[in-house]
This record gives C-alpha cells, sequence and structure tokens, in this order.
C-alpha cells in the first residue's frame, strides 16, 4: 500500500497537461482547459514540478520494494516450527524487524519534509497560481492526500515490525525453555544406574 500511495501521488500531481504533454493522452478529443502560451507555461511548470518530485518516487519505491523483498525473505525462512529453526534466527528476526520499524520511521520524516520543501518552492506556487485561474483549486501546494496515505500505511507498518520484534523475542524465549527442558530430559536419562548391594 505505501508503494501503491507513492506511485499514486507522482501521478496525481505530474499534473493536469500529463496526459496529453506527448500530443496523445486520452486521444485529440482530450479536453484542455488551457491553450496557447498558457498550455506551454503549464507544460513547463508541470514538469519542473515533476522533476523536483522524481527523488521522492525513486528513493520510496526502492526503499518499500527493498524491505519489502527482505520481509518476504525473513518470513519464509521462519515459517518454521521452532525446534527446527536455527538458534540465532530468532534475534536476528528481531534485530531486523528493529531496524527496518526505525528505517520506515526516518523515512516517514524525511518523505514528509521533503515533500512540505517542494510545495513551499516558487514553481509550485506559480503552478497553483495558473491552475486556479482556471478554478482548478485541488492542484494546490498543500500536502497531498496520497503523501498522507503512503506515510499513513507506513506507520501501520511501523506498528507491525514493532509486533513482530515482541513476538520473535517471546517465540525466542520459548525456543530456549524447549532446549532446556531437552538438554535436562537428555542429562536425565544419560545418568548412570547404581546397583545397590542390598546393605544398608
Amino acid at each position: 500500500m505505501v508503494l501503491m500511495c507513492i506511485v499514486a501521488s507522482y501521478f496525481v500531481l505530474a499534473g493536469f497537461s500529463a496526459s496529453f504533454a506527448s500530443g496523445g493522452g486520452f486521444g485529440n478529443n482530450y479536453y484542455s482547459p488551457f491553450e496557447g502560451t498558457e498550455l506551454e507555461q503549464v507544460r513547463q511548470l508541470d514538469q519542473q514540478y515533476t522533476i523536483l518530485r522524481a527523488p521522492l518516487i525513486y528513493s520510496g519505491v526502492a526503499v518499500s520494494l527493498g524491505l519489502g523483498v527482505l520481509t518476504l525473505s525473513v518470513l519464509l525462512q521462519g515459517a518454521r516450527s521452532l525446534d527446527r529453526l536455527p538458534g540465532k534466527w530468532l534475534p536476528l528476526e528481531a534485530a531486523f524487524s528493529l531496524l527496518a520499524a526505525l528505517g520506515y520511521c526516518v523515512g516517514i520524516g524525511v518523505y514528509l519534509h521533503a515533500a512540505l520543501r517542494i510545495n513551499a518552492t516558487d514553481t509550485c506556487r506559480t503552478r497553483e497560481r495558473v491552475y486556479a485561474r482556471r478554478g482548478l483549486t485541488w492542484m494546490n501546494c498543500q500536502l497531498a492526500v496520497t503523501d498522507g496515505a503512503a506515510a499513513t500505511f507506513a506507520c501501520l507498518l511501523v506498528v507491525m515490525y514493532g509486533a513482530s520484534v515482541v513476538l520473535a523475542l517471546r517465540s525466542y524465549r520459548e525456543q530456549k525453555r524447549y532446549e532446556d527442558s531437552q538438554e535436562q530430559h537428555s542429562n536425565y536419562n544419560d545418568a548412570p544406574e547404581y546397583l545397590w548391594s542390598g546393605r544398608l
């Protein structure tokens, strides 16, 4: 969901002219409220704004896909019974979940800070005024709903990674108790048998 919101935010905020910037779009009958020099100005502003936001989508997609693939790998590796898991796997899983949660926390802050800084540029302000002249007030310099949705889903992932840390540590304690009980049982079975002579 985080990945989908990041990609959706990029295309939604690309501008009204993005669909026909190449002369195609939805076809030659695609309606545009802009024409002439104003249309050219909108295209330039949309392109400049899209370039400003490009690092957000590239970094967001890379982080989301990277952590997603690593998380799936960890889940597949840990999908075993406790007695079959390596002794150090659960602490490693807990450490990974903790680092992933911290990484998403930092990523949320960086993403929102960068988005707000981009929205505060002269390019965004000029673009907002040009669109507003045609009644397109939805294309403004406020934080986009899709950006907020991406941050919200990322916060949910932080909570899920935090729960994963707790579950991994609890499973590790259960694994240790199981191993200790097995070791005690083994020691009991290996204890030497004493032969009593019958004399006190």
